[in-house]
C-alpha cells in the first residue's frame, strides 16, 4: 500500500482538528480522499478543501457510492451518528477511527464488536490518553508487574463551559438526539478521558480496560436549561476489585483544574498532574514518565494510519471502550440534584453557571477519597 486513503466524516467542532492536520501538514503515509458532512458549507475550510480537489459529500453513503472506497474512515460527527457511520464504513471495507463515546448502549457496542470481527477492518476509538506514549509505557509497566497489585485510584478534571459550548450543537447537554441516547455530560464526553484512562490502565492486556461492577455517587445540575447533569462525583467499583474515584464538572469558575490523579499500587504510587505521570516507588526510586515523548497531539490519527498499513489495530479498541459506556449508563441511574444556588456569570462574552464552592468541595473530596454530601442540594 502506497498511501492510506482517508474519508473524514464530520468537519465541524472537533473535526476541524483533523481537517487542519491534513491541510497544514504533509502526512507522508496518507491523504484525504473525501469529506462527508451535510453542514460542510458552514466550515471555514470548505473552500480550501474544494480548491485542493477534496470533494465534499452530504453523507458517507454518498461518498462510498461515488468514490467507491477509503482505507480509513475517521468519524468526528455528532455522537448519535457514530454507530450508523461505523456500520457504513465497515460494510464498505474501511477501517475506522471514531471519536468517543462510540454509542451509549452496551448491546450496540457488542453488535459493533461482532461486526468488526466479521469485517476486514478494525475500529479504533479516540480517547487521546490511550494513544500517548507515556501512558502506554506506564500501562506496560503495570502489566509487567513493576507496581504490583492496584489498591485504589482517583482522578479530577474540571472544565468551565458556558453558553457557547452548549449552543454549539443540538445535542449538547441532552439525554437523546434523533432517537439515540447521547447522555451528554462531562463524564460522557468532554472530560471522559480521565475516567477512561483509569479503567484502561487497569485492563488485563494492552488492548483492554477493566470492566466495572457498580458505582455510587452524586450528580449535580448547575445549568438549569440542560437535560442532563453537568457535575458528578463517582466511586466506581472495578472488576479488578478496587475503587476508582472520579470528579468532574462544567459548572465551575475556573477555566480548567487538572487533570490530576493518584494511582496507588502495592509497590508505589503514580501521580498525574496535567498529563505528567511520575511514580514514587516504595523502595525510594522515582520513575519519571515525563521523560517519554507523548507523541503527536493527533497521535490517534497517525496510529490509525499505521494500523491500516500494518494490519495491527491500535490499543484503544471497542472492547476497551465498553467499561466507560457502562459507567455512563450506571451514572444515569443516579438522582440528579438541581443546584438552585448556581450563579450565572459572564466572562469574555460567554455566560456560564457556577455552583458556589463546588471546586473546593470536589478538591476536598479528592484529597480525602470520599463523595460529597447532598444535604444542601435540591433533588430534581
Amino acid at each position: 500500500m502506497d498511501k492510506v486513503s482517508v474519508l473524514l466524516i464530520g468537519i465541524g467542532g472537533y473535526g476541524e482538528n483533523y481537517v487542519k492536520e491534513f491541510l497544514e501538514n504533509d502526512i507522508p503515509d496518507a491523504y484525504l480522499k473525501g469529506v462527508a458532512d451535510p453542514f460542510a458549507f458552514k466550515s471555514p475550510y470548505a473552500a480550501e478543501l474544494e480548491k485542493r480537489g477534496i470533494h465534499i459529500y452530504a453523507s458517507p453513503e454518498e461518498f462510498y457510492m461515488k468514490e467507491g472506497s477509503a482505507d480509513l474512515a475517521v468519524i468526528s460527527s455528532p455522537i448519535h451518528t457514530h454507530c450508523r457511520y461505523i456500520n457504513t464504513a465497515l460494510e464498505n471495507g474501511s477501517n475506522v477511527l471514531t471519536e468517543k463515546p462510540v454509542v451509549i448502549s452496551v448491546s450496540k457496542m457488542e453488535e459493533l464488536i461482532e461486526k468488526e470481527k466479521n469485517s476486514k477492518g478494525f475500529v479504533a476509538v479516540g480517547y487521546q490518553q490511550c494513544y500517548a506514549r507515556d501512558v502506554l509505557a506506564l500501562k506496560q509497566d503495570i502489566l509487567d508487574g513493576v507496581f504490583g497489585s492496584p489498591i485504589r485510584m482517583r482522578s479530577l478534571r474540571l472544565m468551565r463551559r458556558g453558553d457557547k459550548y452548549y449552543s454549539r450543537s443540538g445535542w449538547a447537554g441532552k439525554l437523546s438526539c434523533h432517537g439515540e441516547y447521547v447522555f451528554d455530560s462531562p463524564l460522557a464526553n468532554a472530560c471522559a478521558h480521565q475516567v477512561q484512562n483509569m479503567l484502561f490502565l487497569l485492563g488485563g492486556t494492552m488492548d483492554d480496560a477493566s470492566d466495572i461492577e457498580s458505582l455510587e455517587g452524586v450528580l449535580y445540575k448547575g445549568r438549569p436549561s440542560i437535560e442532563n447533569f453537568d457535575a458528578c462525583a463517582l466511586k466506581i467499583r472495578t472488576a479488578v476489585g478496587i475503587d476508582a474515584y472520579y470528579y468532574t464538572a462544567h459548572c465551575v469558575d475556573s477555566t480548567k483544574v487538572g487533570p490530576i490523579g493518584t494511582y496507588e499500587f502495592e509497590n508505589g504510587t503514580i501521580e498525574e498532574d496535567s498529563g505528567v505521570f511520575i511514580a514514587h516507588m516504595k523502595d525510594g526510586t522515582v520513575r519519571d514518565y515525563s521523560a517519554i515523548d507523548k507523541g503527536h497531539k493527533m497521535q490517534k490519527l497517525y496510529d490509525a494510519i499505521e494500523g491500516v498499513k500494518t494490519g495491527v489495530r491500535p490499543h484503544c479498541t471497542l472492547e476497551a471502550s465498553v467499561p466507560h459506556v457502562k459507567t455512563v449508563l450506571l451514572a444515569e441511574n443516579l438522582p440528579v440534584y438541581l443546584r438552585y444556588d448556581a450563579e450565572r456569570k459572564t466572562i469574555n462574552d460567554d455566560s456560564y453557571y457556577a455552583i458556589p464552592g463546588l471546586e473546593d468541595e470536589y478538591l476536598d473530596c479528592y484529597r480525602n477519597w470520599k463523595l460529597p454530601e447532598t444535604h444542601k442540594a435540591a433533588f430534581v
